[in-house]
């Protein structure tokens, strides 16, 4: 077999070429593989994102053009040489060879010239590393990032070079030469022309601080431009739309030798007078009456303006036309500003035009994902009217998948006037989790033990189809769970979905005894019974019905659990409304001696050493308005779910549950922090109720103590770990939460008020509710939104209010002599609700 060299001449200066023989073997042949000769530093891995798109493509010269360019944007590589080689002996495909001259790596990365700042600091905020490829663009990115470290210190007029070297070894010495120049710390701020508000009122709104005990006082010009714009941004909100806010500096030149320079900035601003606000008028709108456009406009007249209310009221018109398709239009706000009257009105004249068509959706970046399960997520089709509630609507759902880190919507012109293209351009993040090790066991049993080992399998977006297949083991010297589930999350082109789940479960457990050793057998049926361990109620109910560890009786459960579910949603202007529901056999097994054992638990006293199945079914209604399900920050959300537990008159249990819950979220402020970051404030409110009925034909509910509903400590009441023993029929909890996103739907900080409440029934909770019911806590948090690792690390700090005063609770941390001294740690899931 001939192998056929293909001739390529590159260098750094000319570029390369390639030269063609018409007619040989190669061309059009599809490319089975690309392999590299001479790598050494660089690895295989980091070349995939590239070759792996050529796989198969037929290769020609546009082929190799296009291969070559995106190896040499790379910046690893001093020249390439390619080689076509037959795939087979048949040569029905062909591999590309490389043999690389690497660049190379960095040996030593030195600063010159810096005293001002750290080398350590200067390090850190480098992006090149001791062993990487020398890359000249990221030499220059990180000149750009010491100018700026630099800046941020209060050094405006530094400079930054580099030099490069190469060492008797091969490798090159990076050397950034720096000129940091003097340091300017700001001496004073003020304030001058201002009468409306007070110097100290303006200066509540600037980044930038005076040199103090608790402020370096470096100066950072961009610092300055923001805080002028929030200086006049505050003006116009208040009515002084006139208003003008000019920074002046004044320069003392060596005036502190240790820190350089000394900066006096003055604000001097020209107020002029207060506005309000006189209306707006339309022209040329017939496709809209002027009473729906004028609606849409909630600044009143003759209020003060608010010049960011009033941009959002001009936006909201034209949003109303984008959103039917409208996009063309010409929307012309003409101001009217009255300085006699001190009267500002607009006059919005609209030259409407017809209607804009999606000529075709394209997806870019999808690489695992299928394009039909992006396109599915997206309510618009080709063909149909643009809308922009439902491009957003499609943004939302494809980032509630989280199959992606970023999806960015672009609307482009189509081959005519009044087509469009719609793009998403995608980022796709990793779905499949693979763990091996051991884990928190999340259990809310107090007895439980609380670490497992794990093996676990994972896909949110199996096959790329959109689909979740999982397998789970999890073991523990008390606890041991298989489990394996497969949900399709849309069937028949529907969103209609449907699963199934399988689970083998073994546990140990711990229960309370009624041997007769502290009273009378109860059956279970009495209102004021007691376990071993206590000769009273009033024992019982002060020791906050938890019997000392040596009354607890041992028992194993074994359970079989075969779940069926399914589901559709319907997208309606009020949010996804949702309807579920599904169905569960199952079979328990549970295992004691009864000649040594009797539980207190009358439930768990039946059918001892024998299966008994446990069937039950659940439907659910939602409605779901948030922007991002799983880390929310506007939007609302509520759900009704309903369970029947017992359908054979021979089970165990016999029980109904229903569980209404409800949650709101608002953004407090959402303020600008260098280019790419925002802090942000998150407010939210959730309140939940669950009850437990009887069946019709049973007088009471038949159910095991350990299916009653309890105040956790982990989910709900956090910190209040205490009172899982303490179980009952009603329940209601609540909280609210402030939430500060460090990464973005990553990690936030979380400060949190909790307050729950349980009850024997569910009519005491209505008539027999008291003050000490109710269980307070709050403490703040870390909490984890990413699907590999949805932990919180709470610390709380409990309370009961009752008699007209506090009541504290010791906590687990930190506890000294006071009852009311300490902190408790828990340790949590991050639960979303979707």
């Amino acid at each position: 077999m001939r192998v056929v060299w293909i001739a390529v001449c590159l260098c750094a200066v000319t570029g390369f070429g390639f030269t063609q023989q018409s007619g040989e073997w190669y061309q059009d042949k599809p490319v089975r593989d690309i392999v590299f000769d001479g790598l050494k530093n660089v690895k295989n891995a980091d070349l995939e994102g590239i070759t792996g798109p050529f796989i198969n493509r037929p290769f020609n010269d546009d082929v190799y053009h296009e291969l070559t360019g995106k190896l040499y944007a790379l910046d690893y590589f001093d020249s390439l040489t390619l080689s076509a080689v037959p795939a087979d002996t048949l040569g029905s495909g062909v591999i590309l060879r490389f043999r690389v001259v690497e660049k190379p790596v960095v040996s030593r990365i030195e600063f010159r010239g810096n005293s001002g700042i750290r080398r350590s600091e200067l390090l850190a905020a480098v992006t090149l590393k001791v062993n990487d490829v020398v890359n000249q663009t990221k030499i220059r990115l990180d000149e750009t990032a010491i100018v700026n470290k630099y800046q941020e210190k209060g050094y405006p007029q530094a400079q930054v070079s580099s030099e490069s070297r190469l060492n008797a070894n091969g490798g090159m010495d990076i050397t950034f030469v720096i000129e940091e120049g003097d340091k300017v710390v700001i001496e004073a701020i003020g304030f001058e022309g201002n009468s409306a508000f007070s110097s100290r009122t303006l200066m509540g709104q600037l980044s930038l601080k005076a040199k103090g005990l608790l402020n370096d006082g470096a100066f950072q010009r961009a610092k300055l431009i923001a805080d002028r714009e929030k200086v006049l941004r505050y003006y116009l909100d208040r009515g002084y739309i006139d208003a003008e806010v000019i920074p002046e500096e004044r320069l003392n030149e060596g005036k502190d030798e240790r820190s350089g320079s000394s900066l006096i900035i003055t604000f001097r601003i020209t107020e002029g007078r207060l506005y309000t606000f006189g209306g707006v008028t339309f022209e040329g709108n017939r496709i809209f009456t002027t009473q729906e456009l004028t609606d849409l406009v909630y600044s009143k007249e003759g209020a003060v303006v608010n010049a960011r209310r009033l941009e959002a009221d001009l936006q909201r018109v034209a949003d109303h036309y984008s959103d039917s398709g409208y996009i063309n239009n010409a929307i012309d706000p003409q101001e009217t500003r009255d300085r006699d009257t001190g009267v500002l009105s607009y006059h919005i004249v609209i030259v409407e035009r017809s209607r804009a068509h999606i000529e075709s959706i394209k997806i870019v970046g999808n690489d695992k994902t299928k394009e039909q399960v992006i396109l599915r997520e997206i309510p618009l089709e080709p063909g149909d009217i643009f809308s922009k509630n439902k491009l957003m609507e499609g943004w939302r759902n494809l980032m509630n998948l989280q199959y992606f880190s970023s999806v960015i919507p672009d609307i482009q012109q189509g081959s005519a006037d009044g087509l469009m293209e719609l793009f998403f351009n995608l980022e796709e993040q990793p779905t499949t989790d693979i763990q091996l090790g051991v884990t928190f066991s999340g259990s809310a049993d107090p007895n439980a033990f609380p670490i497992s080992g794990l093996v676990k399998f994972n896909d949110r977006n199996f096959l790329g189809y959109g689909n979740r297949f999982g397998v789970e083991v999890n073991a523990s010297p008390d606890t041991q769970t298989v489990t394996v589930e497969y949900v399709q999350n849309w069937l028949f082109g529907l969103p209609l979905s449907g699963g199934f789940d399988f689970t083998f479960r073994h546990q140990k457990r711990l229960a309370f005894m009624n041997n007769g050793n502290f009273g009378p057998l109860f059956n279970g049926d009495e209102e004021f019974a007691w376990p071993d361990g206590f000769y009273t109620y009033e024992d019982y109910y002060a020791a906050g019905k938890q019997p000392p560890d040596e009354y607890l009786m041992p028992y194993d459960q074994f359970g079989l659990s075969l779940g069926f579910s399914t589901g559709y949603r319907w997208s309606t202007p009020a949010g996804n409304l949702g309807l579920g529901g599904g169905v569960r056999l199952g079979w328990i097994f549970n295992e004691y001696d009864p000649n040594l054992w009797r539980p207190f638990d009358p439930v768990l006293r039946e059918g001892v050493k024998t299966w008994v199945p446990a069937l039950s079914f659940y439907t659910s209604l939602s409605l779901d308005q948030r922007d991002l399900y799983y880390d929310p920050s506007k939007g609302y959300y509520a759900v009704q779910r309903f369970g029947w537990y017992g359908i054979l008159p021979f089970e165990r249990e016999h029980y109904t549950r229903t569980d209404t819950k409800a949650e709101w979220f608002f953004t407090l402020f959402s303020l600008p922090i260098g280019d790419t970051y925002n802090l942000k404030a998150v407010f939210g409110i959730h309140s939940g109720l669950s009850f437990i009925f009887p069946q019709p034909g049973y007088d009471a509910p038949k159910i095991e103590a350990a299916n009653k509903l309890s105040v956790d400590g982990m989910f709900v009441g956090r910190g209040w770990t205490d009172r899982r023993t303490d179980r009952g029929l009603a329940l209601w909890e609540n909280w609210a939460e402030i939430r500060f996103p460090i990464v973005p739907n990553m990690l936030a900080l979380d400060f949190f008020f909790d307050a729950a409440a349980k009850k024997e029934t569910p009519e005491d909770l209505f008539t027999a509710f008291k003050e000490e019911d109710m269980l307070y806590s709050f403490g703040a948090g870390l909490r984890f939104s990413i699907p590999q690792f949805p932990l919180r690390f709470i610390f709380a700090k409990r309370f009961q209010a009752y008699d007209g005063s506090v009541h504290w609770k010791r906590g687990n941390l930190g506890a000294g002599d006071s009852e009311a001294s300490g902190i408790d740690f828990v340790l949590s899931f991050n639960m979303s609700t979707y």
